[in-house]
């Protein structure tokens, strides 16, 4: 395959006049070529679990009743998947560039679109479908009945709003966690590989 890691590296890495010892350019070489390997498993990995969970909530919801809330949530979580699946496949389409150090903060810059793209999903996103979520599931309960009875419409206003925002809240902050956990470590391997190489390159 013309844009595989092996050929980025053999293009790139081999073609940079700055760095011409074989043994620190075999160095980088495989170390450049196993992270971003890993990044790309780790990210491929961490989607295709959404499709577990997804499967998972429709069955349980299903089970107890809520068939329309189960559809609903697995509907979302497909459509997750595949938004994950086009970012993963912009990573990878990634042009070829002869200078590895530009190619690896080319990849760099990439990634914290995607991390930003998701935060911002989450942030504006994430509430408006999870209040229609708690609508399918409260909505013919006695509960649901008794308070649309007795709230003013003001009030029930502000109560979505603030649920909306609090849900927003959490959905990005459960993002950050979630992301440092999983991405952590290899993000800042690949903020140290580009660091180590920006001082081999200096003058």
């Amino acid at each position: 395959m013309e844009k595989s890691i092996e050929n980025i590296w053999i293009k790139g890495f081999m073609n940079t006049e700055k760095l011409q010892i074989p043994k620190v350019v075999n160095l980088y070489n495989k170390k450049s070529d196993l992270l971003l390997e890993k990044i790309k498993h780790t990210y491929s990995k961490d989607n295709k679990s959404v499709l577990y969970i997804a499967a998972f909530f429709g069955i349980i919801f299903s089970l107890f009743g809520y068939i329309l809330l189960g559809l609903y949530g697995m509907s979302l979580m497909i459509a997750m998947y595949f938004l994950n699946k086009k970012m993963l496949k912009n990573l990878e389409n990634i042009p070829i560039i002869n200078d590895n150090y530009q190619y690896l903060k080319a990849y760099r810059i990439a990634i914290k679109k995607i991390i930003a793209a998701t935060t911002k999903l989450l942030g504006f996103g994430f509430p408006l479908v999870v209040i229609p979520g708690y609508w399918l599931f409260f909505r013919n309960t006695e509960m649901y009945t008794s308070m649309m009875d007795k709230i003013e419409p003001l009030n029930l206003f502000l109560g979505v709003v603030a649920f909306a925002i609090l849900i927003s809240f959490l959905g990005i902050l459960i993002y950050k966690l979630t992301t440092k956990l999983v991405y952590g470590n290899q993000l800042q391997r690949l903020n140290d590989l580009i660091n180590d190489m920006e001082e081999l390159n200096k003058d």
